[in-house]
């Protein structure tokens, strides 16, 4: 274990530097990503805030809700948990080169494991447990709970998190060992037709709603009965809830009983992934390195060369810069099971919006939940291109004066790029909002409006992660989280949100004021048209000096 100390020393002395190494960067970039991470952190607590002082006037009803959405919030919180948890594990303990090392010094599989599973850990707990604490600081507030919560909760926080890591690491560790390479494809199709099919029958398997006269009417006849889902006895959520629940109440000794089932589970999760990654860990790394299939790949039998030849209306070279972006995406189960999971959540979410009736509440509320879901589409979408298409030119890394060579212009691979990623992100967020809009049987306005918001926010946010990516390279770095890390990954974020939040409020304003009775119906249209107008000139604006800033950026590079 001596060896182990060292990598963990090593670590808390890598982290050390890295704080010192802040004074290093512009004041400009701390104070954006401080700016940013208090604007996020005060819109997470403001939120929930207001929600749970909703459900508060509401009596009785209203306690009970929200003591239950607390069993609801830690289901989800330990389904993405786990989720985050096989995404990073299978990114630092197989596709790392620090792997690499480590198997080659003299140290067992299960001491490499284990520091492999230390890190998923706190990669993948860190960023919610930031979100975790602003949203049961409002449910603290609400509740005027003293600050001894915060302390239990993180208490509870650690084994929660650690039994989510162990399940996590353990998916991953025998999926590599057995399922061979060639078949990561096949899993990718697989869970995209489950939630296809999901979406289906949701849609199909409409269950019949009453009429909702106001918010009270809603809740009792269709949101509460959707609660029990949420409070199955053997989940690790149902556990952390009812311990909170229990210590919220003064029972302090029931309250360590749960504390001590998330323990227990904790450490026998760990100690089985500890027991097979002995067995399981080195041969599922040799397999992750290796191709895992020995038939021969020719151009002709290439499925995804079949399909690009149907865009003959291109270029040669442009059409193979297609051909090597689609199978890099495809080849990376990192990018293309993210991409499948986030949006297809948001798939099953919109489907089930008929089951769940919210078509029925009051206009104000179907308002409301129609640019909610426009937001959380754009949002997810812009997240996930910051993540993958902004580092995209950083990739080409050394490697760059390749495509230089090519019998291409370099604005040519930056445009190609661009037109890739925002058709690709077109097909996918399209659907979605008109799958939303028609669960909800919006007005045929706010459809057609919708549609266009989304049309033009798919290029603007593609062009803002494509022209920065361009203007802001790295081709030191080979980790697209590390990439994204620097000044211009958080600037393209920072940039992302603000045009989302402006034509989002932009459009949403004027059907505010409408449904409130705040304006007639004559100025509403021409609002209406105001801001189409302004969210089109917008976002013609954004693309073009977008790309026009990262094709100066690419001529100017030397390569």
């Amino acid at each position: 274990m001596a060896a182990v100390e060292q990598v963990f020393r090593a670590r808390v002395s890598a982290v050390k530097n890295r704080l010192a190494g802040i004074k290093k960067h512009s004041r400009l970039k701390i104070f954006i990503v401080w700016l940013v991470f208090i604007g996020l952190i005060s819109a997470a607590f403001y939120v929930p805030y207001r929600a749970f002082l909703f459900l508060e006037s509401m009596g009785s009803l209203g306690l009970v809700i929200v003591d239950r959405l607390l069993y609801l919030f830690f289901m989800g919180l330990f389904v993405m948990l786990i989720f985050s948890n096989c995404i990073i594990c299978y990114s630092t303990g197989y596709r790392a080169r620090e792997t690499t090392f480590f198997f080659s010094l003299p140290l067992e599989y299960a001491q490499i494991y284990f520091i492999k599973f230390i890190d998923s850990i706190f990669l993948s707990s860190w960023t919610f447990l930031c979100f975790l604490l602003p949203i049961l600081s409002a449910y603290a507030f609400v509740k005027e709970l003293e600050w001894t919560f915060y302390v239990f909760l993180l208490v509870f926080f650690v084994p929660f998190a650690v039994i989510a890591a162990a399940i996590g690491c353990l998916i991953t560790l025998l999926l590599i060992r057995f399922l061979p390479r060639r078949f990561y494809q096949v899993l990718g199709w697989t869970v995209s037709g489950l939630f296809f099919a999901g979406c289906v029958w949701l849609f199909l398997a409409g269950r019949s709603v009453s009429q909702s006269e106001n918010e009270v009417s809603f809740l009792l006849t269709n949101f509460i009965p959707h609660f029990g889902f949420s409070q199955f006895a053997f989940a690790p959520n149902f556990w952390i809830s009812e311990g909170i629940m229990k210590f919220i109440a003064g029972l302090y000794v029931e309250s360590l009983f749960w504390w001590l089932l998330l323990l227990s589970n904790a450490l026998f999760f760990s100690y089985i992934g500890i027991a097979f990654a002995r067995r399981l860990y080195y041969e599922g790394w040799l397999r992750s390195g290796s191709s895992g299939t020995m038939r021969e790949f020719l151009p002709q039998k290439d499925i995804i060369s079949k399909f690009c030849r149907g865009l003959r209306f291109l270029p040669l070279a442009t059409q193979a810069l297609v051909v090597k972006d689609i199978k890099i995406f495809w080849r990376d189960p990192v990018q293309w099971s993210q991409f499948t999971v986030f949006f297809g959540l948001l798939a099953i979410y919109f489907a089930n919006i008929r089951n769940l009736g919210y078509e029925q509440v009051l206009p104000f509320w179907k308002n409301i939940i129609c640019f909610l879901n426009l937001s959380s589409t754009n949002l997810t979408l812009a997240s996930l291109s910051v993540r993958f298409v902004f580092p995209q030119i950083s990739l080409e890394g050394k490697r760059f004066w390749i495509l230089g060579l090519a019998p291409l212009e370099k604005r040519d691979i930056l445009f190609e790029k661009f037109w890739f990623n925002s058709i690709a992100a077109l097909c996918i967020s399209l659907p979605l909002i008109l799958l939303s809009n028609s669960m909800l049987s919006v007005s045929p306005e706010l459809m057609w409006l919708s549609v266009m918001v989304v049309v033009v926010m798919c290029f603007s946010l593609i062009s803002l992660c494509t022209g920065l990516g361009a203007l802001f390279p790295n081709f030191k770095e080979d980790n697209p989280a590390q990439i994204v890390s620097g000044f211009g990954g958080t600037l393209t974020l920072v940039l992302c949100l603000l045009y989302i939040a402006v034509n989002v409020t932009a459009l949403a304003l004027p059907f505010h004021l409408f449904i409130t009775e705040q304006i007639t119906e004559v100025l509403f249209k021409k609002l209406i048209v105001y801001a189409a107008i302004f969210i089109v000139f917008l976002s013609i604006i954004t693309i073009g000096v977008s790309l026009s800033a990262g094709t100066r950026a690419l001529k100017d590079l030397e390569m």
